[in-house]
């Protein structure tokens, strides 16, 4: 395989890599998941794909840490003003000070935990207060907020699926799955 993100025009430090699946047939093919699409690509063999894998999910990190940051504080209010972001796109509660980058969302600390051990394959967290944040993660996350993303991954929710600020771990962790794991609740255009 081979993989240019110049050529595909894919932000490195928002994209994460994932395998197809256990499909027999597709066993040495991976995608690329960014804010702009998913893409399929395939390596000519299982170890050549787990070393894409894993050479792609390095250059992400790489990209993440040297990039410069913004000013901090700026962003955090830039965060807060998108539609929906003022609160946690899980549990409501106020004044978050988590994302997701590659969700484009705002969370609180007790569903950040949550989202975190969820792996970087399904969230990329970052602290809006200690993490460095650059001009392209933010342009990417003013692109999406909370409001936009949940009106697909929520659509299918009921008051009664979701949860509160005062939700329990394990509510969290039950709510965080279904909606970001196991789709439950997404709308398929």
């Amino acid at each position: 395989a081979v993989v240019s993100t110049q050529s595909t025009g894919e932000h490195l430090p928002t994209t994460t890599v994932k395998p197809v699946g256990n499909e027999a047939s597709r066993n040495s093919c991976f995608y690329m998941v960014s804010p702009k699409g998913k893409r399929c690509y395939q390596a000519l063999t299982e170890l050549d794909r787990r070393n894409w894998m894993a050479s792609l999910t390095q250059s992400s990190i790489n990209a993440l840490q040297r990039t410069n940051s913004t000013t901090q504080g700026d962003h955090v209010a830039r965060m807060h003003a998108i539609a929906g972001n003022s609160v946690c796109a899980d549990c409501g509660a106020p004044d978050p000070e988590w994302a997701c980058i590659d969700h484009g969302i705002t969370i609180c600390i007790d569903c950040s935990g949550v989202h975190r051990s969820l792996g970087v394959n399904i969230s990329k967290v970052r602290s809006l207060l200690l993490d460095n944040w650059t001009d392209d993660i933010i342009t990417c996350m003013e692109s999406k907020g909370n409001s936009r993303f949940n009106e697909r991954y929520e659509h299918h929710a009921s008051a009664a699926d979701k949860i509160s600020s005062n939700s329990s771990r394990e509510e969290r962790d039950a709510f965080i799955r279904r909606k970001y794991v196991e789709k439950a609740f997404y709308r398929k255009d």
